[in-house]
This record gives C-alpha cells, structure tokens and sequence, in this order.
C-alpha cells in the first residue's frame, strides 16, 4: 500500500478485509464472489508483499488431502518438504544431499556375507536410497538402507556384489525427491588370494629322495602372495619356500609308508586363505635291517636293484651288511643278510666266506644237531643263510666289517674265521654275469658266468645226491683253477664245495690235504657229519679260507 489509511477504510462492519481497499481489486468484487469461488483471477490480489520476518505459513496437509490444481502451493507433512502441482504432478522443493565420507574403503568380495557401509553427510531424507556406483559404469543398490538421521546413513550390500573389474566404486544417495549427491572412487575391491593347486595329495615320494613339489595361489590384484603352514607338518626333512610355494629338501626315512597332513595358507595383503594338503612319504627298502629288506624279483639282479633303492652308484655303494627278500625261480622268496663291497669298479655281493653248513640243512630248535625245520626264512636255521658268526647264529651287523680280526665278514683281502653264506638258490637264474673269488692268498680270481648258478647249486646242496664235478676252471685272471662240487667219494667220503687250487689234478686223493687248496670250503677228510664238526679250527692254517663274490 502507498498511502496511509484508517482502520475504517480497511474493515467493513463484520471486520473483514474491504476488497476495495486492496491493491488492484475493483470495489464491485465482494465476499460472496469470494466464497463461491466465480471472482475471476483477474480480480484477485497480486503482488502481494509480506513485509514480516517471521514467513508466511501456507496450507499443511498431508500426501492424501493434496487438491490437484494447477499453481497449487503447500507443506507435505508426510515428505516433510514443500510442494508445488504443476498441472501434471506436485513437485517437492528440496536441498540436493551432500555424501561427505564413508566408514569402508575396501571390501573383500570373497569373503562371503555382507558389507555394511556407514555413510556421513547432510540433508539426508527419510525413503533414501544408496547406490554404488562402479568405476567402469556397472552400478548395483545398497540391499537394506537405514536413514539414521539428516547426517548418517548406514547401508548393507553383498560382498559379492563388489567387482574388482568395477573398482574404485563411487557412493550415490537419492533423496525421495529424486535429488542426488554423489562421493566418487571411494571403495577398493581387495579379494583373497585364490588357490589354483587342488586340495589333497600332492604325490607319493620315496624316502631319502629329494622332494620338489609346489603349491600355488594368485591374487586378483596383483598382489605378492606369501605361503605359510598354518597346521600340521610337512615331510620330515622338507621344507616351505614362502615367497614361491616350493615344497623342497631330501626328505627323510620312514619305517612305512607315512602321510603327513598340512594345511597351507596364502596371503596377499593382508588377505588370506587356507587349504588342506598332503604328502605320502613311501619307505623305500635300503637293506639296513630285516624290515627293510631289497626285494628282489626272480628276473632281477639284487645288485642293481640295491643300488636302486640306495640312490648309489655301482662300484661305490656304501659297503656293509644288508638284507635281502629274494624269489627264485621257483617262486620261493628267501630272507636272510650278506655283505657288499667294491672292487674291480663294481660292486660285489657275497656268495660265501670259508666253511658253512650246507644251504638247505633243516634245522631245529637246537642249531647245532641236524634234521628237523626245512623252512626256507634264514630265521629257522641260523646257520645256513646270512652272515654265520661262530656262535652259529646270523651275523646281521657291519661291526668289524673291514677289520683283519676274528669278527671280519666283509673283506675280500682279510678273510677271517668268520663263516657267511647264501644259497645261489635263493636267487632268480641267469641274474649274475661273473664270479669272483678270493683265497687265502688275498688275491682275487675272476670267471665269466657260463654255467655259474647250476653248478654253485649244486655245490652248496648236498641233498640233491652225489654231485662230483672234477673239471676244472680256469679264471680270466690268474693261473689258478676253480671247482664246483659236493663231495668226492673213492673208499670214503671227502666234503668240499667250491673250491680254489693251484693243482689241476682231477683224482680223488690228490685233494685230501688243505695244504693243496688256495681255498676251498673244504671241511673234513672221510666224513660229512658236519652237524658235530663243524669246528673253527678247520680254518686254521691254509684250510678253507675262502670267499665267493657275484655280480
């Protein structure tokens, strides 16, 4: 208004508002026309300035009481905000959110579950929504939304969800007005490291074998990945390479097959994840005991597959006493322990040393007397398989192997009075390619096998009947000669088997004598009864003092 007027000129009688004293309103208007609603537009007030400071309340209502017409203006009570009908839809006049941070910069899309994510910032309205959105356009919504006030929301999703490919994401809030504030590149996907080895075995490996075996696992990111044994044990002797995931290192022996059980875990930025493995250790025979016997097939040479089992050389095995599990060819397997060494470049087994009871003399609980247990196992008779101490039992250890004492088993040069032997019949035929034999002159005789294993056969068993074979062989080296015979009878019975002379005579008496032999198992002039005398003492001097090596 621009002039200065009486309460008269404002109010009629009623006290209501004169129409007439509005700006712009022709007197002729009144309250009727008003109150039915026919006062063209043209006569309504305009321009009307509110010069208070306190605002001008407008209609409240809620979403159900809106009345659509066009210009309308009013408070939502139910969406809290201001709204406008455009002649279509009402419009909510609203401030756009403004996302500040978030609590989570990284999720592990591989860990399973869900993420949850505080969100921090202003003009948050209740009905919001969140929204990630992916850095190479693929977006995915929060799964829950809570509107904790206008200042903090807290939203949850599926880890899942979260792609490394679609890393760093972005956090978009919409308001119910459809107003939206967006925080860009705030969220890393940093998954767990992922195994590419399978669960489970990683092989079978021989004892005293070196192992090398690896596990692996790659990380998504490309982050260095780190291995480590989270539980249990590798193979004795075997150890982890933490940078590479190589299993290496000469694994130690085992008395069986062992499996050892392990779980692995990979780590790659502080992210991890484990899994089971496992290894079996397999006892390899070595020979060392009676347990771990070589065995040895009836087509296979027991020198070969020693050196085998050993992981050694032939001409340089470790020498000592080592058990055997033979099968002959007439499918009977044999147990007993011998003595091997090198010389000549190759490695030897011992057939023989000086006298010994014949091969396959049954014996029974006593093992002095004869008769009784024919049982093949070395364990039944003592005496007639293995190394023989004088106490007729198995000799079984390398004690004084090499030595020039009474206890020596193993030296080809210094004999001893120790007794050994092994059936050739323990073995599979045509298996040795030479013999070797040593006298009491310490030096060393060869011979090309030929018919080598039925003739020591039958020289070492009697029980076959009389087998008297006076051909004599003459080495590859040496000028001496080689025989091969059970016994030899003319008015009596001479025992001797296997044997090494100087002298070629063939006839009966010219062999009575020790003297004549570089050695021999020779034992006794005019009797076989060996069960009672079997004495040491037919070693002494140049009597029986020999060993019998094949290879």
């Amino acid at each position: 208004m621009t002039k200065a007027r009486n309460i008269a000129d404002l109010l009629d009688a009623n006290g209501d508002v004169k129409l007439a004293s509005l700006d712009n309103v022709p007197a002729s208007n009144n309250a009727s026309a008003l109150t039915t609603g026919t006062l063209p537009n043209a006569r309504l007030p305009n321009n009307i300035s509110d010069g208070g400071n306190s605002g001008t309340k407008v209609a409240l209502g809620t979403t159900a009481q809106r009345v659509s017409t066009t210009g309308q203006f009013r408070f939502n009570s139910t969406t809290g905000l201001a709204e406008y009908y455009d002649g279509t839809s009402f419009k909510s006049l609203d401030a756009p959110p403004v996302v500040s941070s978030i609590n989570v910069t990284e999720v592990d899309s591989q860990a399973g579950g869900n993420q949850t994510i505080v969100i921090t910032g202003t003009n948050f309205n209740s009905g919001a929504t969140v929204t990630f959105v992916g850095n190479a356009g693929t977006n995915f919504n929060a799964s829950t939304v809570t509107v904790n006030s206008v200042t903090q929301i807290t939203a949850v999703a599926p880890k899942a969800s979260f792609l490394n490919a679609q890393e760093p994401y972005g956090v978009k809030v919409i308001n119910t007005s459809g107003l939206t504030g967006t925080l860009a590149s705030q969220i890393n996907v940093d998954t767990s490291p992922s195994w590419q080895t399978a669960s489970g075995s990683l092989g079978s490996l021989g004892e005293a074998t070196t192992a090398n075996v690896s596990v692996s696992a790659t990380d998504a990111d490309g982050d260095t990945v780190a291995y480590s044994v989270q539980s249990g044990s590798l193979p004795g002797g075997a150890s982890l390479n933490t940078s590479t995931g190589a299993i290496t290192g000469t694994l130690s022996g085992v008395s069986a097959d062992t499996t050892s059980n392990f779980t692995l875990r990979a780590t790659a930025n502080g992210k991890t994840v484990d899994r089971a493995f496992s290894i079996i250790v397999t006892n390899t025979p070595n020979g060392t005991s009676r347990s771990n016997a070589i065995p040895v097939s009836k087509t296979e040479n027991p020198i070969t597959r020693i050196l085998a089992n050993r992981a050694e050389s032939n001409g340089s095995i470790t020498e000592g006493v080592y058990w055997f599990s033979t099968t002959n060819t007439a499918d009977t397997t044999y147990v007993f322990p011998t003595v091997l060494r090198n010389f000549n470049s190759a490695t030897w087994l011992m057939i023989g040393k000086n006298f010994r009871p014949h091969a396959y003399k049954g014996e029974n609980s006593d093992s002095n007397t004869s008769g009784g247990n024919s049982s093949a196992n070395n364990s039944a008779h003592p005496r007639s398989y293995g190394l023989i101490a004088s106490n007729s039992f198995a000799k079984v250890t390398n004690e004084n192997l090499f030595s020039s004492g009474s206890n020596d088993v193993g030296s080809a040069n210094n004999l001893g009075t120790v007794h050994a032997g092994v059936a050739i019949k323990s073995f599979g035929d045509n298996v040795f390619t030479q013999v070797a034999m040593c006298g009491n002159d310490n030096n060393i005789r060869y011979l090309t096998r030929n018919d080598l294993t039925d003739k020591i056969n039958k020289g070492q068993n009697p029980a076959n009947g009389l087998y008297e074979d006076n051909t004599f062989y003459t080495p590859t080296s040496g000028s001496d000669y080689m025989f091969f015979n059970t016994r030899t009878t003319a008015n009596d019975d001479d025992t001797m088997r296997l044997g090494l002379t100087g002298n070629n005579s063939n006839t009966h008496d010219t062999h009575n004598s020790g003297a004549e032999f570089i050695g021999t198992t020779w034992f006794r002039d005019g009797s076989d009864n060996y069960a009672t005398s079997n004495s040491d003492n037919a070693l002494d001097g140049n009597n029986g003092k020999m060993s019998i090596w094949v290879k």
